[in-house]
């Protein structure tokens, strides 16, 4: 009778160890999941801010043409002309360098991608600061030319010109600062997806 009670506990240990090694099989599995669409959801994000940047890229190749239009038609200094290529193409570069990171391994490390999209956060906000410093030193001398060439039409028209150049860089401003805090965002939401993950873990 013992021995038989012996087996019958030998047989039901077996069947709970078999049941908590498919309980860890699922909870291991179930932890890749989640880590595996989080690693795509960052990556998907990614992408967005990278086509961001392209199609900023873009944007400035296409008004090239249009400073090189107001040198001749608005008499600009080629000197601006030039610093205006300088400030836009560098724009982009840091731009570029800020967002560099390599999409097909993002999430393979999680904390190492925390941790580069937090440093990647910081550096925009930095490269933000110091392009505002620059583009607000190109308005003035901008306008400064601009104003000197129209004062020969007469100070209103002078003035005219200089608001509508005013009122086109508040434009471009506020959509700069849209795109910046969509960039920002993007980063906190792929920042957040990891740190939930990584408390599940």
């Amino acid at each position: 009778m013992e021995t038989q009670n012996n087996s019958f506990n030998e047989l039901e240990l077996d069947d709970l160890r078999r049941q908590i090694n498919d309980l860890k099989n699922k909870v291991d599995q179930q932890g890749r999941l989640n880590e595996d669409l989080v690693k795509k959801a960052i990556q998907s994000k990614m992408r967005s801010v990278h086509s961001i940047i392209w199609k900023m890229a873009i944007l400035a190749l296409v008004s090239t043409p249009l400073y090189i239009y107001l040198h001749y038609s608005a008499g600009l200094s080629w000197i601006l002309v030039a610093i205006t290529f300088i400030m836009l193409f560098g724009i982009l570069a840091a731009d570029y360098f800020i967002n560099r990171i390599d999409i097909s391994h993002m999430g393979d490390d999680l904390v190492e991608t925390a941790n580069k999209l937090v440093k990647m956060k910081r550096n925009r906000v930095i490269g933000q600061r110091i392009g505002i410093g620059v583009a607000l030193i190109w308005l003035v001398w901008f306008c400064y030319e601009y104003f000197t060439v129209n004062s020969a039409y007469g100070p209103e028209f002078a003035w005219g010109s200089v608001a509508s150049v005013l009122i086109g860089a508040a434009v471009g401003g506020f959509i700069g600062l849209r795109i910046f805090n969509k960039m920002q965002r993007t980063n906190d939401e792929m920042i957040d997806q990891i740190n939930e993950l990584t408390r599940e873990q």
